[in-house]
């Protein structure tokens, strides 16, 4: 059997490796790039900064800042710690969240299932529901994480399933843990994904958050050894 030339394997190299890096649906991409909240919405306007890498509320009202896109099956993962509150409340994260239409008075929270950072509370806001979704959500043993300081999470979603896991790591770079599960086919919806400013006076940050579409891996990655 003819070898190839070194010229021809080198060429075959580059290609696989742009076959396997970056660029491809699977890649991670950056939600937020540390500078400007470009590519996010905010309800109140003015509510929310970026600043020092980060992206922070300001503790102005209740409200959410949510991103520009829709998304379906995804990984969102992402760094944030809970700085104070006055009166105090867990960071919140929204998903299977509804798009407020122009000029319509947007729902409260977008409609969305609510997971509190880190440590698993919950809460469903959809229309008819506004309720802790008692039977909807799994809380599974973890250990207390501290909310004001910096841990990685993340949370797999599937929104034509209506089912989302999250798993938190702290110390960042620590063996993550799966702390809360959510399960309901008709809670599903393709929309934002959104941080919640539960009431005024709270002070949260999130950083390195990127979103991997159409993961893959169907499991938490953070978790595995």
């Amino acid at each position: 059997m003819k070898s190839l030339c070194p010229f021809c394997l080198g060429i075959l190299t580059m290609l696989a490796g742009c076959a396997t890096s970056g660029g491809g649906k699977n890649h991670a991409a950056t939600l937020f790039d540390g500078k400007s909240l470009a590519g996010w919405e905010q309800l109140p306007p003015g509510s929310w900064t970026a600043t020092n890498g980060v992206m922070a509320s300001l503790g102005i009202a209740r409200g959410v800042i949510y991103t520009t896109n829709d998304y379906r099956r995804y990984r969102l993962q992402f760094t944030m710690r809970h700085v104070s509150g006055n009166k105090d409340h867990q960071a919140c994260v929204l998903i299977f969240c509804t798009r407020p239409e122009a000029g319509g008075k947007p729902l409260d929270a977008l409609g969305g299932i609510q997971f509190q950072v880190p440590n698993g509370g919950h809460w469903d806001y959809r229309p008819g529901h506004n309720n802790g979704g008692k039977d909807e959500f799994t809380s599974l043993p973890h250990p207390k994480f501290d909310p004001h300081q910096w841990c990685r999470v993340e949370i797999l979603a599937d929104a034509t399933r209506g089912i989302a896991r999250m798993a938190v790591a702290q110390p960042v770079g620590s063996h993550a843990m799966e702390v809360l599960d959510f399960n309901v086919p008709e809670a599903g919806r393709i929309g934002p994904l959104a941080w919640q400013m539960h009431n005024r006076g709270l002070f949260d940050e999130y950083k390195d958050v990127t979103i991997e579409v159409d993961p893959q891996d169907d499991e938490l990655i953070s978790t595995k050894p």
